[in-house]
């Protein structure tokens, strides 16, 4: 009984003093010059979960390059980016589809973004060009780094969706219910619609911590701005959880490019509706963001034997 007494007391002096650490490492406002640009480098792969998996999402990359301008009544930021996401089935040894569980597909993607900061309200807008099947380059990126670790390849990759180009439109919407203290709630509705991927999702970030405003937080890539800002605290440290109810309408990493025929190539029936959750730990100070997350997705494609977990890394390096 004494033992159990110690430990929650351990438990609750320690929880006490990372608080404490919280607050005093971000109290005090920072008046700094500005900086206004920011490049990014974000790496996700169910590798970084130490489980000895590698599925279905096996491996993507997205760099970022984003502006920012103060316009009279809102801030907006700007960004490109150019991303690549590797997916194959669960058994990597299956030379027969079959045996398949999931599609390969390599996505390449090049992306603009606008996010305008009004008030409390956050929208986004912008669209991507993509390419799937072989000119992706998923097939050689994946064996290259397999093969630069020590990996084994995958066997199937000869029937990875067809060549297709693809253009989609993304659009999102968010604003706080909740914004004391420690805590925020952030409601987040997000539609995409293109000959490539088709959805709406709806989820909300649950945020504690110390942190920014939203115009001016890591939560949104936000820490660049075009003129001197006054910010509330020198850093933001907090945790995250973010889930998402997702209604899917296309899927070409499953389905294909619309109206290109898959006759040799492995397709998919999507899943009507999915469901994601995210958990991360995100630290910024004055040119510098880390960020860490765990992300649980439940099945894309009824065919696929379980749900797939992958992580996260993030870093983002502010210039003037």
């Amino acid at each position: 009984m004494k033992q159990k007494h110690r430990t929650t007391k351990r438990t609750t002096s320690v929880i006490v003093t990372i608080c404490l650490f919280m607050v005093t490492i971000t109290t005090g406002q920072d008046s700094t010059s500005n900086y206004s640009k920011e490049i990014s480098f974000k790496t996700e792969n169910d590798a970084y979960l130490l489980n000895l998996n590698d599925a279905y999402y096996t491996n993507g990359f997205f760099l970022n390059y984003g502006w920012a301008k103060q316009k009279a009544n809102h801030k907006k930021m700007q960004s490109v980016e150019l991303s690549q996401m590797i997916f194959t089935p669960l058994n990597r040894t299956a030379t027969l589809p079959v045996d398949m569980d999931r599609t390969y597909c390599g996505y390449l993607s090049l992306k603009y973004m606008q996010t305008r900061f009004q008030t409390k309200h956050i929208i986004q807008f912008g669209g991507n060009i993509g390419i799937v099947g072989k000119a992706s380059g998923g097939e050689w990126m994946q064996n290259w780094y397999h093969d630069l670790i020590g990996f084994a390849k995958f066997k199937g990759w000869q029937y990875q969706i067809a060549n297709a180009v693809g253009v989609d439109i993304n659009l999102s919407y968010a604003t706080n219910i909740y914004n004391k203290g420690l805590l925020k709630l952030t409601p987040v509705l997000q539609a995409n619609l293109g000959t490539l991927h088709t959805n709406a999702k709806v989820g909300m970030y649950t945020v504690f911590g110390v942190f920014e405003k939203n115009e001016n937080s890591a939560l949104w890539n936000a820490r660049i701005d075009g003129k001197t800002t006054t910010r509330n605290r020198h850093n933001e440290l907090f945790l995250y959880w973010y889930p998402q109810l997702i209604a899917q309408g296309y899927n070409a990493t499953l389905q294909g490019g619309r109206g290109v025929q898959n006759s040799q190539q492995l397709t998919q029936d999507i899943a009507p509706t999915m469901f994601q959750q995210a958990w991360g730990l995100c630290y910024a100070e004055a040119r510098w963001t880390m960020r860490l997350e765990l992300v649980y997705q439940s099945k894309e494609t009824p065919a696929q034997t379980k749900a797939q977990r992958y992580g996260v890394i993030q870093l983002c390096y502010r210039i003037h």
